[in-house]
C-alpha cells in the first residue's frame, strides 16, 4: 500500500467514528493485529473537552470548611480550653485579695512536767488539756506579692486569648491553603488524565504507522516514551491529590472509614483582588498581629512576676476576726467570745531564696523581651517577602492566562481545520495537549497566588485592610 492510498483512507476517517477508521487497512491486518485505537477513545473525542458527571454528594465551600475547622479542629478546641484553664488560675490568685474564712480548731494535752512550773489556785485545780475552736474571717491588708501575682495572671489570661486567636488564624490559613491545594490537585488529575489518553492514542497511531513503514521507528519510540511519562505524571498527580485531600480532612477532623472516601469541594473561579500598600499593611500588622500581642502580654506578665518576686522582701498584714471557744491551763472554764486583731509576717531572713527567685524571673523577663524584639523585626520582613510573592504570582497568572488564550486560539484553529478536512486528528489533539498544558500551568499560578494571599491575611492579623 503506497502513501497516497494511506492518506486517502486516513482523510475518509475524519468523517466517521474511529472504529471505522481506515477500514481497508484494518481488514487487511485483522488476522495479524487488533484495530487501531481499539483500547482508547475515538480520536474525535480526544479533541473536544471532557464532560464530567456532576456528583450529588455533599460539596464543601470554603466558608463551610473554615467553620468546620474552627468548630472541630483539635488545636483550636485545645486553645479555647487553655483560656478556660487560665481563667481558673486567675481566679485562684485573685481570691487571695478578698475576704476568706473557715473553721479553726487546735487541741493539745499538757505534760505534767510543765504544770509544776505554772502558778496554782488552791481552790480550783488546773486543766491538763487546752483547745481553740473558732469561726475565722481574714482580709488581706498588705500583700504586695499577691497583688503582683494577680496582675501576672491577668496578663497571662490575655496572652492565652491572643494565643487562641493565633491558633485559630493559623488553622484558617492552613485550611485555606489545603482547600486551594486540593482543588488544584484535583484539576491536575483531570488534566493529566486527558493528556494521558491523548498520548496513548498518538503512541498507538505512531506505532502502527511505524509498522507500516510510514514513519521512522524512532518516532514511535518517542511517542511511547511520552505516553509512559504521561502515565508516571498521572500517578504522581493522583498521589499528590490524595495527600492534599487527606490533609484537609485531618484539619477538618472529618471521620472516614473507606480507603478512598471522596471529599467534594466547590471553589471560586475568580481571583480575589488585592492592592493594599505595604506601609498600610505593616501598620495594621503591628497593631493586630496575634503572635505579637501574645508576646507583649507575656512580657507584661514577666514584669509582674519580677515585681512579685521582689515583694518577698516586704511584710504581709491580715486583719482577723473570729468567734472562738477557748480553753487552756489559765482558764478554769471554756470561754466563748469575739477576737479581732491584725496578723503580720515578715520573712526578712530568706535573702538567698528571694534573690534566687528574682534572678529567675528577670531571666524570663529578658527572654520575653527578646521574643518581642525579634517579632518586630520578623513581621516587616515576612510582609516584604509575601508582597514579593504576591507580585510575582500576579505576573505569573497574567503570563499563564495569556498562554491559555494563545493556546485556545491555536486549538480552535486546529479544530476548524480538522472539521474542514484540512488537517488530521493528530494535529488537533496535539493542539489540545498544548492547551491542557497551558491550563495546568495557569492552575498552578492561580494556586500560588491564592496561597500567598491566605498567608498575607495571617501576617496582617487575620483580616486584610480595606482596599
Amino acid at each position: 500500500m503506497n502513501k497516497n492510498s494511506v492518506f486517502l483512507l486516513f482523510s475518509c476517517s475524519l468523517a466517521f467514528s474511529f472504529l471505522s477508521f481506515m477500514p481497508g487497512l484494518a481488514q487487511q491486518n485483522s488476522e495479524q493485529s487488533t484495530p487501531v485505537f481499539s483500547s482508547v477513545k475515538k480520536p474525535i473525542e480526544l479533541i473536544y473537552p471532557r464532560e464530567y458527571q456532576v456528583s450529588t454528594a455533599k460539596k464543601w465551600t470554603l466558608e463551610e470548611v473554615i467553620q468546620r475547622a474552627l468548630d472541630a479542629n483539635p488545636d483550636v478546641v485545645s486553645a479555647r480550653k487553655a483560656i478556660e484553664q487560665q481563667e481558673g488560675i486567675k481566679m485562684q490568685f485573685k481570691a487571695k485579695l478578698y475576704p476568706h474564712g473557715g473553721l479553726v480548731y487546735r487541741a493539745q494535752r499538757e505534760q505534767s512536767s510543765l504544770l509544776m512550773f505554772l502558778p496554782t489556785v488552791p481552790t480550783y485545780p488546773l486543766t491538763r488539756t487546752s483547745w481553740l475552736g473558732a469561726v475565722q474571717i481574714k482580709q488581706t491588708i498588705l500583700n504586695i506579692g499577691a497583688v503582683k501575682e494577680a496582675r501576672q495572671q491577668k496578663e497571662l489570661l490575655e496572652r492565652a486569648v491572643w494565643l487562641s486567636m493565633d491558633v485559630a488564624l493559623k488553622t484558617v490559613v492552613q485550611v485555606k491553603e489545603a482547600f486551594y491545594l486540593t482543588l488544584f490537585r484535583q484539576e491536575v488529575v483531570e488534566i493529566r488524565e486527558e493528556l494521558t489518553e491523548a498520548s496513548h492514542a498518538i503512541a498507538e497511531y505512531t506505532k502502527k504507522m511505524a509498522k507500516e513503514g510510514e514513519v521512522p521507528e524512532y518516532q514511535a519510540l518517542v511517542a511511547q516514551a511520552e505516553y509512559s511519562t504521561a502515565l508516571g505524571d498521572l500517578a504522581q498527580a493522583k498521589a499528590a491529590y490524595v495527600k492534599s485531600r487527606e490533609g484537609l480532612r485531618m484539619l477538618l477532623n472529618l471521620p472516614s472509614n473507606n480507603e478512598n472516601d471522596p471529599l467534594y469541594l466547590v471553589g471560586q473561579a475568580e481571583l480575589p483582588a488585592f492592592d493594599v500598600p505595604y506601609e498600610e499593611a505593616l501598620k495594621v500588622a503591628l497593631q493586630k498581629r496575634t503572635d505579637l500581642n501574645a508576646a507583649l502580654h507575656s512580657l507584661s506578665a514577666a514584669h509582674a512576676a519580677v515585681a512579685a518576686a521582689q515583694s518577698s522582701y516586704y511584710p504581709t498584714l491580715d486583719a482577723v476576726l473570729q468567734y472562738e471557744n477557748i480553753s487552756n491551763v489559765y482558764i478554769l472554764y471554756p470561754k466563748w467570745g469575739w477576737t479581732a486583731g491584725v496578723q503580720g509576717q515578715w520573712n526578712f531572713f530568706d535573702i538567698m531564696e528571694n534573690n534566687g527567685r528574682i534572678k529567675t524571673q528577670k531571666a524570663l523577663e529578658n527572654i520575653a523581651q527578646v521574643k518581642v524584639n525579634q517579632l518586630k523585626i520578623d513581621i516587616p520582613a515576612q510582609l516584604r517577602e509575601l508582597y514579593q510573592q504576591i507580585k510575582k504570582a500576579k505576573e505569573a497568572v497574567a503570563f499563564q492566562e495569556s498562554a491559555v488564550n494563545d493556546a485556545e486560539k491555536g486549538f480552535n484553529q486546529a479544530k476548524k481545520l480538522f472539521e474542514g478536512g484540512e488537517t488530521s486528528w493528530v494535529q488537533a489533539v496535539t493542539a489540545r495537549q498544548a492547551l491542557l498544558k497551558a491550563k495546568l500551568a495557569f492552575a498552578e499560578a492561580t494556586y500560588n497566588y491564592k496561597a500567598a494571599l491566605a498567608q498575607l491575611e495571617y501576617a496582617v492579623g487575620g483580616q486584610l485592610p480595606a482596599q
